[in-house]
């Protein structure tokens, strides 16, 4: 009996495993491997709704927010540009932050009627294609450079430049310095506000080894929907014909594209204001640089009282460095007004200053 046991209980063991098999009476190993293809079959199910969303999400908006200007191929994407009047030097407005060069149409009005005037959209904003990373200053005045040449707006150019704008518009006289004719900056960022301007102003940003990264992973939000899914446009829900510019406009900066190319320039600003440094002084052409007089209000006494002393600093020693871009340079400071609300009406007599200073050969190029 010893001797015969053990074979038939090793045979009755084995039966029964492959009994418990047959039976399914083994379901983690099943039920982990379903709970993976089900969570595999979810994922992709998901990533291609996303990206069919996005897809409808962009040919709505072609629908709804029809082109203001014309395309121009650069090499493989094209870039929006809209110019009206006529002579020269052509004006050409380069915007504060992100949206669409059509922010400057009430200014461009105005100045048309004594040379043309041009606006363009920056690489993702507006009606442009996006661009290739990094979005730097040098990449933005590349991106322009060849926008005119191609739309056939000869040199040289007056430029017109607000904030981060006025940044470009130098680095643009620093990389074509024959193609400016004169410029007027409009309380035009500089690199000193990094290390002058309270922590508040300033945004956070990443480690340069995490910027590829950062714009990888923004793109891939994009065209799988993300982005989409978490913007509530302005527009939504009513008749585009019937918004307000302003609400048109901020309807263009919602969409995800917009998103992307503002963000993608602010992941490498730093190196923006690192690239404009290098660029001192331009020539002997007529520039006027346009300073806020007041601070933005942020809301708090504490953090108002730093803003009005910095506000004495951004007046009295950054905007003059500007000045010097040119021998005939010269700030005027406008003492209601802050960073966003100098008047129009200033801009454009200081820009037909330049331009009439530029035709009479008062100052040479």
């Amino acid at each position: 009996m010893g001797q015969t046991g053990a074979p038939l209980t090793l045979r009755v063991t084995e039966l029964a495993v492959s009994s418990f098999r047959r039976k399914g009476e083994f379901p983690l190993s099943r039920r982990i491997r379903i709970v993976l293809k089900s969570l595999a079959l979810l994922i992709v199910t998901a990533l291609v709704a996303g990206i069919v969303y996005e897809q409808l999400g962009r040919r709505r908006d072609r629908a709804r927010f029809p082109q203001i200007g014309r395309s121009v191929d650069i090499g493989g994407r094209t870039l929006n540009i809209f110019c009206s009047g006529v002579g020269a030097p052509p004006v050409i407005f380069e915007s504060a932050g992100p949206g669409p060069g059509l922010g400057w149409a009430a200014f461009q009005s105005e100045a048309a009627k004594f040379t043309q005037a041009c606006w363009y959209d920056r690489a993702g904003e507006g009606w442009s294609d996006l661009g290739p990373f990094p979005r730097t200053s040098v990449a933005i005045s590349n991106d322009l450079h060849a926008l005119l040449k191609r739309a056939g707006v000869p040199p040289p150019y007056v430029f017109t430049g607000a904030s981060i704008g006025g940044l470009n518009s130098r680095v643009y006289g620093g990389l074509y310095p024959k193609e400016v004719a004169g410029m007027v900056l409009i309380d035009s960022a500089h690199e000193d506000e990094l290390l002058r301007a309270p922590n508040f102003y300033l945004g956070r940003t990443a480690p340069r080894s995490l910027w590829h990264s950062l714009q990888l992973t923004l793109e891939a939000a994009a065209f799988i929907g993300l982005v989409r899914l978490t913007q509530v446009s302005p527009a939504r829900g009513k008749d585009p014909s019937q918004l307000r510019p302003e609400e048109f406009i901020a309807a263009l900066r919602s969409r995800p594209k917009s998103i992307v190319g503002n963000i993608s320039a602010g992941i490498v600003l730093s190196e923006s204001y690192a690239e404009a440094s290098g660029v001192t002084r331009m020539g002997d052409f007529p520039l006027v640089v346009l300073t806020a007089g007041q601070p933005l209000d942020f809301g708090d006494p504490g953090l108002n009282r730093e803003a009005a002393a910095y506000q004495q600093v951004w007046i009295h020693e950054i905007q003059p460095k500007l000045v010097g871009l040119s021998s005939h340079g010269r700030q005027i400071v406008v003492p209601n007004a802050n960073h966003g609300s100098i008047p129009q009406e200033l801009i454009i007599s200081s820009l037909h200053e330049v331009v009439m200073e530029v035709r009479g050969g008062t100052s040479s190029h």
